[in-house]
């Protein structure tokens, strides 16, 4: 009876204790921190720098001859010929009511055709009006008012005709255009600025003053009434840091991308290193007419695209290497691979070289890298053609990753392209390194070199 409780006592003794070691385990599994891996994709990464332009044209000012009230007889935009009707300048306000009744009589005898610019503003403000966007309000109001006596050089000569026979010539002057180009109303600091004079400051747009000139408006004699575009040919000034400056300098041209219509157009470049900061200027011949009337362009550059395998910055890691010559690998063992001829020698001297394979984890050129953890340091290397000796000893970081296929932390080099975003595209046919679709350590800190995952 006694031994049968013994015995008893002992099952349960047993029992208990693996019961504790299984909850030990189970705890400590739950309790470590898990294993992130990723998934290796294939994937490309643009380099782009998101600026502000300085928009530069190669513009005629017109100033006002005297006092008095513009009204403008082209449209914001509009293509104007040498000698085309720009404006008429009243000298007491009154011509410009006569020249709006005269205009309205004649479109009532049907001589003038309605203005489709108008009708075509109105329906395109109230597609997109918003109660916030006070901005659009006003800019509607002075296209409006620079369209709506935005009409054929055949009818305008009817009406200063009319004009001319109610109130006479000598009350208004009239100003046509010396070139042909395009118009635009308004004046701002940058009148007559050159992209060379565009310093840092510039682009603080809180300090930007604008002029929006209309039909209507009081103007001064010399004020800046009306520019005439002469080419289509322009420039931005964008301002840069030392990292722009340097991947941009050198370079002839570039891809511009306009952030409001997504549109691209390619550019010359020019880069400069002022005083006050590191500036280009980009010299394009497209979509002047687009932003004719905006001093201040959001652009992207585009600057090169690249291809390959994706991973996280994190999953980086970087290892030691010898450093060893190309020129002391030879044949391997069966003269297929490649090796190492290692020579070493006796406590009583005798000389003995023996062909070894060591695995390559990377080879440029002039050299190929070792891991130290498979060849001893000091270990002598001979060149078989020539006769010299190597001994390793100097090393070099080799960047890489963790990779899991195998089930432990293998080192894979890994050969890096450009990163972005936390992101890293590396080359595809790296040495020993990763492929597509391979598993790799989502965070390389985690983990040590030939752990064991699985």
């Amino acid at each position: 009876m006694a031994r049968k409780k013994s015995r008893w006592n002992i099952g349960t003794v047993v029992f208990l204790v693996l019961l504790i070691y299984v909850l030990i385990n189970v705890m400590i599994f739950i309790g470590k921190e898990k294993l992130t891996v990723y998934k290796v994709t294939e994937d490309k990464i643009s380099s782009t720098y998101s600026l502000t332009g300085i928009a530069l044209r190669n513009e005629k000012l017109l100033k006002a001859e005297d006092d008095g009230y513009i009204t403008y007889y082209t449209e914001e935009g509009k293509r104007v010929k040498k000698s085309g009707m720009l404006y008429v300048l009243d000298k007491n306000g009154k011509v410009q009511k006569e020249f709006a009744n005269q205009v309205e009589e004649m479109k009532g005898r049907g001589d003038i055709q309605e203005n489709t610019r108008i009708k075509s503003r109105l329906s395109e403000f109230k597609s997109i009006y918003s109660d916030k966007d006070f901005e659009d309000v006003y800019d509607l109001k002075y296209d409006l008012k620079n369209a709506v006596l935005g009409i054929n050089e055949k009818s305008l000569k009817k009406v200063m005709e009319q004009v001319k026979e109610q109130v006479g010539d000598a009350s208004f002057s009239t100003r046509r255009s010396s070139i042909s180009g395009i118009a635009s109303f308004y004046s701002d600091s940058f009148d007559g600025r050159e992209a060379g004079q565009i310093k840092a400051s510039d682009f603080e747009r809180e300090n930007y003053r604008v002029t929006k000139l209309n039909s209507t408006d009081k103007v001064k004699k010399g004020d800046t009434v009306c520019r005439v575009t002469k080419s289509e040919k322009w420039t931005l000034a964008v301002l840069l840091d030392k990292e722009q400056y340097t991947s941009l300098k050198g370079r002839k041209t570039v891809t511009v991308k306009f952030v409001d219509d997504q549109m691209k157009a390619e550019a010359g470049v020019e880069t400069e290193k002022k005083e006050d900061g590191y500036f280009a200027y980009l010299s394009l011949d497209q979509y002047l007419i687009r932003y004719i009337g905006e001093r201040y362009v959001d652009i992207d550059l585009l600057l090169d695209t690249y291809q390959g395998l994706k991973i996280p910055d994190s999953a980086i890691v970087s290892k030691q290497f010898y450093q060893v010559p190309v020129k002391y690998i030879t044949k391997g063992n069966n003269g297929a691979g490649e090796g190492f001829s290692v020579r070493t020698t006796s406590k009583d001297g005798n000389v003995k070289v023996e062909q070894k394979e060591f695995k390559i984890y990377k080879k440029t050129k002039n050299y190929c890298y070792l891991d130290p953890e498979e060849v001893e340091e000091g270990t002598t290397f001979e060149a078989m053609d020539a006769g010299d000796r190597f001994t390793v000893g100097e090393k070099k970081r080799l960047k890489g990753v963790y990779c899991t296929n195998q089930g432990y932390a293998d080192f894979r080099p890994v050969q890096v392209i450009v990163n972005k975003d936390g992101y890293t595209i590396v080359e595809t046919d790296t040495l020993n390194g990763i492929r597509l679709y391979d598993f790799v350590v989502l965070d390389s800190k985690a983990i040590k070199e030939n752990q064991i995952i699985y």
